[in-house]
């Protein structure tokens, strides 16, 4: 998917995002290590239940199903994904619950396809951004109304929506050359106070990681520890989420030290002039398998 603009990628990340992040509770499917993909391992599927009470799915638990494994993507190959998340909801459901969350499944699919084609068609980001972001969220609910019902809409996009107009009357605000700035900020500060508690909650949430991000990146340019980086985290996000981003560095760690390896073992290997043509693929395949275990040896691939 190409896309141009920041503003369209922020419209596409909002479409696919809420899969998880720092996941945490009780109300969670936990993913056993190693079952799927290599970066769902220490994560689950946020607000989902183990089993659906009413033996349904609504539509936001069901994108939020859908967007963990599609995130896999590049692990894993497009009808994988299709078939673990079909394995997921027959698990969870039954009869026409079940026909009608692989129904939400294609055309939630259909969705992402036109956002992406749309995308495609939209050109850098122009002078007048907030025209053009305007423009381009009447395009993304024109887009929902093709493939949604006014309640889908209501569950899946409500809150963004308010997010998304949010962003947009700020931008109007910031822009506006016939107030002063202490007028700017006391209309910055009505308006986020317009928004109700839980909002308030799900904008600190959305932005919670951006924030994160940019005091590690801080820290780290001003020669932090990693026991600095650990206290920045449990005292941002909390220890168990710090833990846990602790484990995807590790994670990440390692990662990185066996691809190292494998390009340095594949040269060697490439340039051995001893060595046949089937000789070299069979000790390139005994190097991959040495290294890797299958579900990171697909993960590979991107590299090759």
């Amino acid at each position: 998917m190409r896309l141009q603009g920041k503003g369209w990628l922020v419209l596409v990340l909002a479409a696919l995002g809420g899969a998880y992040w720092w996941q945490s509770g009780s109300a969670e499917q936990p993913v056993a290590e190693g079952v799927f993909a290599p970066s769902l391992r220490q994560t689950s599927v946020d607000g989902l239940p183990p089993a659906p009470v009413s033996g349904k799915m609504d539509a936001k638990q069901l994108k939020a199903l859908f967007d963990y494994y599609l995130a896999t993507q590049g692990e894993r190959t497009f009808p994988e994904i299709r078939q673990e998340i079909d394995k997921q909801l027959a698990a969870r459901l039954s009869g026409t619950a079940l026909q009608d969350a692989r129904d939400f499944f294609r055309r939630y699919l259909a969705y992402l396809n036109d956002l992406g084609q749309a995308g495609k068609t939209v050109g850098p980001v122009s002078a007048d951004v907030v025209s053009q972001m305007s423009q381009r969220l009447q395009l993304l609910s024109q887009l929902r109304a093709r493939h949604f019902t006014p309640g889908e809409i209501q569950q899946l996009f409500a809150s963004s929506d308010v997010m998304d107009q949010l962003v947009l009357q700020r931008m109007v605000i910031q822009r506006r050359q016939d107030i002063s700035e202490a007028e700017k900020r006391r209309q910055l500060a009505a308006l986020e106070q317009s928004l109700q508690p839980e909002q308030r909650v799900a904008r600190q949430q959305t932005i919670q990681h951006i924030t994160l991000a940019d005091a590690e990146r801080h820290l780290r340019q001003q020669g932090g520890t990693p026991e600095q980086l650990q206290a920045l985290r449990a005292g941002m996000v909390g220890p168990e989420a710090a833990q846990r981003l602790a484990a995807v560095d590790a994670e990440a760690v390692l990662w990185q030290t066996k691809l190292q390896q494998w390009k340095q073992g594949r040269e060697q290997l490439v340039k051995d002039a001893a060595l046949s043509d089937p000789q070299r693929q069979q000790a390139l395949q005994t190097l991959e398998q040495k290294l890797f275990s299958e579900n990171e040896r697909k993960r590979l691939l991107a590299y090759q």
